[in-house]
């Protein structure tokens, strides 16, 4: 299987993007049914808090932060978002797929755990689904936080597992004590892929909102 490698619930995930890319490029052609198969909501549910959270969600500038085949880009814009919307991935064959869905102002290949090419202060929505497993978690928060305006939001999923063994809820915590942002939003552990015999009962996601700081 393509994902074998990805796909873990022994959390034992590589955080190398070309290593993970390997596997994302060969699963690029059948990602998108094999997680409609598996019931695979994630997307339309971030869109959801985004929209909810966001003023002039509209009208915003958006980053989906490892945007894959596009299935969150589809649906920011099913759920209304007409701004410019970019997609970054460390996936060139997910991009390709993404292309086909014509709902991205721009798309370029990012390994996320570099600096993102984007300006300060330059966007006012990011979404980060499915991805933040395969991440160093404070430099890509740091990152969102550069490249937010100030009242920008962001929503991401983390795994339930990792939430606590990888310290990422002591992580938002002191970014939001040091005045870097507010929490909006943390849900429960929640069904990620409810159809997928191996992720069903042992994998939930927990998903996060957070707003920036006005200056």
């Amino acid at each position: 299987m393509s994902h074998e490698k990805i796909i873990r619930t022994d959390g034992k995930v590589s955080r190398i993007g070309s290593e993970n890319a390997e596997s994302y490029d060969a699963w690029a052609d059948s990602y998108d049914r094999e997680l409609a198969d598996w019931g695979y909501e994630a997307p339309e549910r971030a869109a959801d808090l985004l929209k909810e959270h966001l003023a002039g969600f509209e009208t915003a500038r958006i980053l989906d932060c490892g945007c894959g085949t596009g299935m969150t880009g589809a649906a920011l814009r099913a759920a209304g978002a007409g701004g410019e919307l970019i997609g970054f991935d460390a996936s060139r064959d997910s991009l390709d797929a993404a292309r086909v869905k014509k709902v991205y102002d721009r798309l370029d290949y990012a390994d996320l755990n570099e600096r993102l090419a984007l300006g300060d202060e330059s966007v006012d929505g990011i979404l980060c689904i499915g991805v933040l497993t395969y991440l160093e978690e404070e430099p890509i928060f740091r990152e969102w936080l550069r490249v937010l305006r100030p009242g920008g939001v962001v929503v991401f999923t983390s795994r339930d597992d990792f939430w606590q063994s990888r310290g990422i809820a002591d992580m938002l915590a002191r970014l939001e004590a040091a005045g870097h942002w507010t929490e909006r939003h943390v849900s429960p552990p929640m069904p990620y892929l409810p159809g997928n015999p191996d992720f069903a009962d042992k994998v939930r996601a927990i998903y996060g909102v957070f707003r920036k700081t006005q200056d």
